[in-house]
């Protein structure tokens, strides 16, 4: 249980306050003092950091109520802890007006009824907090080594959530990967339910602290504490980071483990990718990682790694994975031949997927980027989007065709889909004797370009990119219009006067987009 820190309430019970009283704004006694003050001036907010105790004989506030209130509101905004003032020779009694104001504030106002020392008040209570300063760090230290240990031997991250409970004894509340959160314990959970949708902000700030779970700098859930009965403090908050950095190493390794795992379905994944897994075989090992996913669209990406020396991949793709799994697609990851090869399942819209491949791809590239992470480069290909997983083969041969056309020209898109003509040409340029016909076509012009060094070849681009319009084309060219007409018909003797014909043009075209 949490030992820290000191409360109105705790000081109360001190000797030195045996004399004094709580006047007004009962409940703000947990309010929580980080140090004690003394404050003559009207002008206290400038002299406030928050969570002070405020000892005053009020001698600047005997001329009126509205001194008094101006002062009480920035003691309030300033988040102080509480109020004492001296009754006697200054003030003799604290206007009606003045107590009301701290009742609905709940902002204790304390008063002593005979003359007091401050500095003995001070002296007393900064040694409390000293040496729960001192005890602050020696616990939490303590802490720090246990849970590192218990990290190591924990078989779930729900123990570990327990063993924070057991410490603080407050409400532990974990979101997960964008899962239903968990209770621990559920005695709080309508409790908690209530509070984020009637509290106020304030209240949510008192009786609430979160800390984000990261992995490779990516969100990857919230460990959430809350204290309905008391106010949260800088304690439960060192604690709280405490457990989260131990429950992230828990949980990398746990990845790290699955990861190692996954090699054993390579030889399932590699026969799905080639076309050759049997159809029921298929659909009882996809069931078996995701119940959902045998009626999702697919679609297969792949990451050429260009590395200078070996280097483990395994945490490129935990990172890769999670980016994925955040997007909402579910990987299957195979390593092979200097790639990552990643089988995706869709789980959201199929008009979002481009945008959140996209986004995925951004992500990967700026962590590497910010994090020199691996000592390599990365070339994406993502190949067609097919409507049943036993059509992957198909979206595994368009990837690899595209990482093809990109290796040639990287600032192409990453996706199949919008490289149709690339990929007409590829298929075209796989076929030696269709290319052999359309290369002897032009070959003409190509050679009187080499013996004469002219740009016929160049000339004939722009003119078929105009689509005939010889003004453009000059312009295009920056040379004159009776220089083209030259150019024109020297390309008419070696091609004939037909080569705008629309066969001959289509072939032309082609050809010289291959050469790109």
């Amino acid at each position: 249980m949490n030992e820290f820190p000191l409360t109105i309430a705790d000081v109360l019970t001190k000797k030195l306050f045996s004399s004094a009283k709580l006047l007004a704004g009962a409940e703000g006694q947990l309010n929580i003092i980080k140090w004690v003050h003394i404050v003559e001036t009207m002008d206290a907010a400038k002299l406030l950091k928050g969570n002070e105790l405020i000892l005053t004989t009020g001698i600047h506030l005997k001329n009126n109520d509205d001194d008094f209130h101006h002062f009480i509101h920035q003691l309030i905004a300033s988040k102080s802890a509480g109020l004492c003032i001296e009754l006697g020779s200054v003030i003799q009694e604290i206007p009606d007006c003045i107590q009301q104001l701290a009742t609905d504030y709940q902002f204790p106002l304390i008063i002593f009824h005979q003359e007091v020392a401050f500095v003995e008040i001070t002296q007393e209570i900064h040694s409390i907090l000293i040496n729960q300063q001192y005890g602050m760090v020696k616990n939490l230290e303590n802490y720090a080594q246990q849970i590192n240990k218990y990290t190591l031997t924990a078989n779930n991250y729900e123990q570990i959530l327990m063993h924070l409970y057991k410490h603080l004894g407050l409400q532990v509340i974990f979101t997960f990967n964008g899962q239903k959160p968990v209770f621990i314990p559920n005695i709080q959970q309508d409790k908690y339910d209530k509070m984020q949708q009637q509290s106020s902000p304030d209240y949510v700030e008192k009786h609430v602290i979160r800390c984000e779970v990261n992995i490779f700098n990516q969100y990857y859930g919230e460990v959430c504490l809350f204290s309905p009965q008391r106010v949260v403090n800088e304690y439960d908050a060192l604690i709280l980071d405490r457990t989260v950095i131990a429950l992230s190493h828990y949980l990398l390794r746990v990845l790290y483990s699955e990861e190692k795992k996954a090699v054993e379905d390579r030889e399932v994944l590699e026969q799905w990718l080639n076309g050759l897994s049997n159809m029921e075989e298929l659909t009882h090992f996809l069931q078996d990682h995701h119940a959902d996913i045998t009626t999702s669209n697919w679609l297969v990406m792949i990451l050429q790694i260009h590395k200078s020396k070996s280097s483990d991949l395994t945490y490129y793709k935990l990172f890769t994975r999670n980016v994925l799994e955040k997007l909402e697609f579910y990987p299957f990851i195979i390593e092979k031949q200097q790639q990552l090869i990643f089988i995706l399942a869709n789980l959201h819209a199929q008009e979002t997927y481009k945008q959140r491949i996209e986004q995925a791809i951004t992500q990967i590239h700026d962590n590497q980027q910010k994090y020199k992470y691996g000592d390599f480069k990365i070339s994406v290909a993502v190949g067609k989007y097919v409507t049943h997983f036993q059509a992957l083969n198909t979206s595994f041969l368009t990837a690899k065709d595209t990482l093809h056309i990109r290796w040639k020209d990287p600032q192409l898109s990453y996706f199949y889909e919008d490289l149709h003509l690339h990929h007409l040409i590829l298929q075209l340029q796989k076929n030696p004797y269709i290319m052999d016909m359309m290369t002897e076509y032009i070959q003409p012009v190509i050679d009187y370009d080499r013996k004469h060094s002219s740009k016929l070849v160049e000339t004939l681009k722009v003119y078929l990119h105009t689509n005939g319009q010889k003004k453009d084309t000059a312009e295009r060219l920056f040379i004159v219009r009776q220089t083209l007409y030259h150019r024109l018909e020297k390309i008419e003797q070696l091609l004939g006067s037909d080569f705008m014909q629309t066969e001959k043009r289509l072939a032309l075209e082609l050809i010289l987009f291959s050469d790109n």
